[in-house]
């Protein structure tokens, strides 16, 4: 994916207005074309008006034989000037990549290629090059755009694409979250597309706070089902957790129903029976039986379901839950009071662990479970 960035294509009337030019009229005319007045032979100006005079017909045989002929003359550099801008009308009208190619690089190496104009030509260039697999030249080319437009989202996001195909996830990453800051200064929407492709680079490159922030962001700006699973699997992935806190991103995920899959539910079962839960674990066999994801006839969930029975008896006869792990008090917490309806409660908790850096991941967590209520969740851990 890159930015469609604008670029003009170039209109010109056939020919151009020939004139003579002081006490050379046999040796040199004037040709003013794309706002630049270019000295050309005669013999130069015969072929490129010919040119000029068939750019916007549909006469391809036509045309190609202008074009041989204004290729063959053309020497000067205004000629080559004006050539190559005949010829990126074509090739934009053919949808001709090469020719475009061709007639970009001699604009953008042109000094007479007028500053407003040059943009648009490093952005076209570095289009052909990244559709072509050409990323050397993609690069350097959108390289040098940035350098003229630095603030430029669509300049910064074509460019991560480039460092993404190139394996430099942190690279891209960087372009990509520089992109996305950079039209939200502007005041405009930031497309759910980059937010996705963030948390992808950061995938990739096993990227664990860009990618937090990546989840982050994408949950609080695109708070869809399929935005919310992408997030918190990746971030599950990320910050490969121990048992208790892969329960607690279980628990998140059937909050905001993205739990999908019957392994899903089989394993947070086994968790939460090994930590003592094994009241919770029956809740999540049920659910998942009654969205037909689990099967308790059949294997493994049979076993899993006999497991979570014979712990709910030895809990029954006074065995103990294993001690839950002391850094999620503030977020289990909250998790209860949210089930037991105090939803007030729950926020004041979530935020006081989102706001502690002491908390580490589970601050993280916390964010999470605030977006979640703030998009109107609810209750359904237990």
């Amino acid at each position: 994916m890159f930015a469609r960035l604008a670029v003009p294509l170039m209109l010109f009337a056939g020919g151009g207005i020939l004139t003579a030019v002081g006490a050379q009229a046999q040796v040199s005319t004037s040709l003013e074309l794309g706002g630049s007045r270019l000295a050309v032979s005669p013999q130069e100006m015969k072929a490129l008006s010919a040119l000029g005079g068939l750019v916007r017909g549909g006469q391809r045989a036509a045309q190609d034989k202008a074009l041989a002929e204004a290729r063959r003359v053309a020497n000067s550099r205004d000629a080559r000037y004006a050539l190559a801008l005949y010829e990126l009308e074509i090739g934009n009208r053919r949808g001709d990549d090469a020719m475009r190619a061709e007639a970009l690089d001699v604009l953008i190496a042109s000094q007479t290629t007028r500053p407003e104009k040059l943009p648009g030509h490093l952005a076209a260039r570095g289009q052909i090059a990244f559709r072509a697999g050409d990323f050397d030249t993609a690069d350097r080319v959108w390289s040098r755009l940035l350098e003229l437009t630095p603030s430029d989202p669509d300049a910064l996001a074509n460019l991560a694409q480039v460092r993404l195909a190139r394996k430099d996830a942190p690279g891209a990453m960087d372009l990509l979250t520089r992109a996305i800051a950079a039209r939200e200064a502007l005041g405009q929407p930031v497309s759910a597309i980059w937010y996705r492709q963030r948390l992808s680079i950061a995938q990739q490159g096993n990227l664990v706070e860009p990618g937090v922030a990546a989840a982050r962001a994408l949950v609080g700006a695109y708070p869809t089902p399929e935005n919310w699973r992408a997030a918190l699997s990746i971030y599950r992935q990320l910050v490969a957790p121990d048992a208790a806190f892969e329960i607690d991103i279980s628990r998140l995920m059937r909050h905001v129903g993205v739990l999908v899959q019957g392994a899903e539910y089989q394993r947070m079962a086994q968790l939460l029976t090994q930590a003592g839960e094994a009241s919770e674990a029956k809740s999540v066999l049920d659910e998942g039986t009654s969205r037909g994801l689990l099967d308790p006839r059949t294997s493994p969930t049979r076993e899993i379901i006999a497991e979570v029975d014979r712990a709910i008896v030895k809990r029954r006869n006074g065995s103990r839950a294993a001690p839950p792990d002391p850094k999620g008090t503030q977020v289990r917490s909250g998790i209860a009071r949210l089930v037991a309806g105090q939803r007030t409660e729950a926020e004041v908790l979530f935020r006081a662990a989102a706001a502690d850096p002491a908390n580490g991941r589970y601050a993280d967590l916390a964010f999470f479970w605030l977006a979640s209520l703030a998009q109107g969740q609810p209750a359904t851990v237990r």
